[in-house]
């Protein structure tokens, strides 16, 4: 009797995960530094953050990489290509990872190019309410009034 194997496409989950991962990023950087939308490349991966995240992503065992390649070995090395203009290299982990790693990072600069915006709108106008603005407000009287109450006990 011969043996079945059933494969899975594990590549949009993979890419869902490392978009998850992304986006946490793009919150910590928007309450760290709030303004406009930080550019993908330049802003949120100047650390090499993102860069990171995406290198993660991708697999390491020969059999998570042997399913991937059934589903996107030609996209993968096509991608590699594209953005190195050859194939050829001496890729750490091998040619097909590094095309993988395109096709992670081309899959969440789709997302971002589909996201992050409304996502950075939508933090934005929830902190633009009058409940937010009061609680700063009390937030910043509260230390203004310590403040003033430490320079007292200072000068007694």
């Amino acid at each position: 009797m011969p043996d079945t194997v059933t494969l899975t496409d594990k590549l949009p989950e993979i890419i869902d995960s490392t978009w998850d991962d992304v986006a946490q990023l793009l919150r910590d950087h928007f309450i760290d530094h709030g303004g406009d939308l930080p550019d993908l490349n330049n802003d949120l991966d100047y650390s090499g953050s993102v860069s990171e995240l995406i290198d993660s992503a991708v697999p390491i065992s020969n059999a998570d990489l042997a399913e991937l390649a059934y589903f996107h070995h030609d996209a993968a090395i096509a991608a590699l290509t594209e953005q190195f203009g050859s194939a050829d290299g001496d890729w750490p982990r091998g040619t097909f990872a590094a095309g993988l790693y395109s096709l992670i990072e081309a899959g969440v600069a789709k997302r971002w190019d589909d996201e992050a915006q409304e996502l950075w709108d939508d933090w934005t106008a929830a902190l633009d309410t009058v409940d937010v603005r009061k609680f700063a407000l009390q937030q910043l009287d509260a230390a203004n009034e310590a403040s003033e109450t430490s320079s007292v006990e200072v000068e007694a």
